[in-house]
């Protein structure tokens, strides 16, 4: 069965679309999915995926190990959601593991080894550091274990990649504020809070929101990082505020945008001040339909996710075609809110993480 079916070579660049075009989403179901994709010769276009689930399931019950860098963000919520329904759909066993945060990484490695030895056949990897897994990286190589890259990027040997490329989510940030104030125009303070220092995404948010703001009257009067717990990114806003009083917006993450919400309002800012989120949880979603944010960004997590543990059982059935998947997303207004739909980007009201699944 095929995957994935071509559409057109791709240009150069990220194109920029709705995954709510498609009439699947609109039935119920969430392909096919458009997505950038690489395949072992280096070729890349503009795709649609189509899942195995779509037809048939796995050919045996493999076990799956899932590491993800913690579970404070609805991000990987988002995704343990997706990855746990497309597991179910295909009759796979999935260990999904939590390392407390982005300053774990000895937990994350560790957490990893005991679960491969434990009997996995495949580690899907967020990793905290891009180039802090080195020797994890090589052993699970020595094993014999494919190890699936998903939305961090990650120096190594794997034997798929599926990004929602946060280079993109914070360009296309930087380009909404850009597009309202050009060059020319008055110059407008930005106070930038993406995450945790080191993190691969976090460097990729940065240089993504730097690209998308360049040559416009767009200012960063400071750029703050932290863990992206609700409560440290607060304490980051209170500190930026106070020593940038002339602050027009406050752009990061959607666990900051959650946390200055309330601050904003204690302080009566949340005129002056605007938020703008590259991501959306429900948190930000919420916010954003009520008209109390600017914008947020918003990449399908929760398809993203089922591609990832798609991918995984690909690489074990020896049915890969595509080596490397970028999936897509846009920037939300108040006013397009009503565009969005949430189950390709949240899990339903009241799911919690699945940390076990045995079929």
């Amino acid at each position: 069965m095929t995957m994935i079916r071509k559409l057109s070579p791709l240009m150069g660049g990220v194109a920029a679309l709705s995954f709510l075009a498609t009439g699947a989403l609109a039935e119920g179901s969430w392909y096919p999915l458009d997505a950038n994709a690489t395949n072992a010769a280096g070729e890349a276009a503009l795709v649609q995926l189509t899942p195995l689930s779509a037809t048939e399931k796995a050919s045996k019950n493999w076990n799956i190990c899932v590491s993800v860098p913690h579970m404070k963000d609805p991000f990987f919520l988002a995704m343990n959601y997706g990855i746990t329904e497309e597991a179910k759909l295909l009759g796979v066993d999935v260990q999904t593991m939590d390392a407390g945060g982005y300053d774990h990484l000895a937990d994350q490695v560790s957490q990893v080894e005991n679960c491969v030895a434990g009997g996995a056949d495949a580690v899907v990897l967020v990793a905290i550091s891009q180039d802090g897994m080195g020797n994890l990286m090589n052993e699970l190589k020595e094993k014999g274990i494919p190890v699936i890259a998903a939305i961090n990027p990650v120096i190594g040997e794997t034997a798929a990649r599926v990004l929602t490329s946060p280079y993109d989510e914070g360009k296309r940030a930087g380009e909404y504020l850009a597009a309202k104030h050009p060059a020319g125009s008055d110059a407008v303070q930005v106070g930038w809070l993406p995450g945790p220092a080191g993190a691969g995404f976090v460097t990729a948010f940065d240089e993504g929101f730097k690209t998308g703001i360049a040559g416009s009257a767009v200012n960063i009067a400071e750029t703050k990082n932290g863990d992206v717990g609700k409560e440290v990114q607060a304490a980051l806003v209170e500190d930026m505020l106070q020593t940038h009083p002339d602050l027009n917006y406050v752009v990061g993450t959607a666990v900051m945008v959650e946390g200055a919400l309330p601050l904003l309002k204690s302080q009566d800012l949340q005129d002056k001040v605007k938020l703008v989120s590259v991501y959306t949880t429900p948190g930000v979603y919420e916010a954003l339909k009520a008209g109390q944010i600017e914008a947020a960004g918003s990449a399908p997590v929760v398809l993203t996710s089922r591609v990832v543990l798609d991918q995984a059982v690909r690489v074990l059935e020896g049915k890969l075609e595509y080596t490397d998947i970028g999936t897509l997303g846009m920037v939300y207004t108040p006013e397009t809110a009503g565009e969005l739909d949430p189950l390709s980007v949240l899990p339903p009201a009241g799911f919690a993480p699945v940390f076990s699944l045995d079929q």
